[in-house]
Formats: C-alpha cells, structure tokens, sequence
C-alpha cells in the first residue's frame, strides 16, 4: 500500500510541474488605415471601406462560398451580388457589405421622418420594430449610415457586415 501511494504521489507531483506547452498566435503586422473618410465604427470595432474594390460571391467545392475581389469605379453600385469590400482593424480580416443597415427605434414606432427619399431601400424587416436602410455604394452608405447614427431617436444603427473567405 505504501509503495503505490509513493508513486501516485510521485506521479502527482511530476503532474503539478508547469509545462511550456502553450502555442502563441502568430502575429500579424495590423493595416493602417488608407483612407480615413471611409472609417466607421460598427459594435466597438473600427471598420474601413474599399471604395475601389468589389467582391463576388462564387460558389466553391468543398469549402462554400468563396469572394473574388475586383477593381471597380468608386461609384460602382454594391449589392448582394457586388459586395463592397470592408477590412476590420480590430479583428485583421477583410469583410464584405451588402450595402444593408440595420437600426431600431427608441419607441414603438418609426419616426415620422422616415421615407423612402430621404432613406433608400427603407422597409421594416422584423419584429418588435427592426427596420432597414440599403445604399447603392460605398459614399452613400457612408453617408447614410452617420445620419442614422446621429440621430437620438434610435436605439442602435448596425451595418451587415458578411465576413468569409477571399479568393
């Protein structure tokens, strides 16, 4: 009895000395932003537009939907089938924009401002009382999106944001 409890201790013991087992993440040199005017903040993370890039989603074996990235006119629309292309400075990948933004209202109901002049593409997409604004390019998404997020009456302004692969 006294031998197999020495070496259980024993082996307890040797169990209690650290290892350094741990694996570091690579580091990776963080971007600098290009072109400040084209920054935004979306849930505490920096966000940057790429007014000249878009991106097409394909579909691709064996891993889904891959994006092919090409130069486009700034002013070249965005849409689900032409994504504006976006990198996060705080989580280092690039994402892609549908040209969607989400928000909802403080109340019960949507301000009586509200048009679709004024806000393109405006609908209610869910309940309780989510709607949705959709630009037709990155500069009037920009646009949109810091009148939305000026607003008081408005409770939070979110872009969709779609992150995946990149060809």
């Amino acid at each position: 009895m006294r031998v197999s409890a020495l070496v259980v201790a024993a082996c307890l013991a040797g169990c209690a000395v650290s290892t350094q087992a741990q694996i570091a993440p690579p580091v990776h040199a963080t971007r600098a932003v290009v072109d400040p005017s084209m920054v935004f903040e979306d849930r505490g993370q920096k966000l940057e537009i790429y007014p000249a890039l878009r991106a097409t989603p394909e579909a691709a074996a064996g891993v889904g939907v891959q994006h092919r990235i090409v130069q486009a006119d700034a002013s070249a629309p965005i849409g689900p089938r032409n994504l504006g292309v976006v990198f996060n400075h705080a989580l280092q990948v690039q994402g892609f924009l549908t040209g969607e933004i989400t928000f909802m209202p403080k109340g019960d109901t949507v301000p009586a401002d509200f048009d679709a002049a004024t806000y393109p593409g405006f609908k209610k997409i869910t309940n309780p009382n989510i709607y949705e604004v959709v630009a037709a390019s990155p500069k009037q998404f920009m646009t949109l999106l810091n009148r939305l997020k000026a607003r008081s009456d408005l409770e939070w302004v979110e872009a969709v944001v779609v992150y995946g692969a990149a060809k």
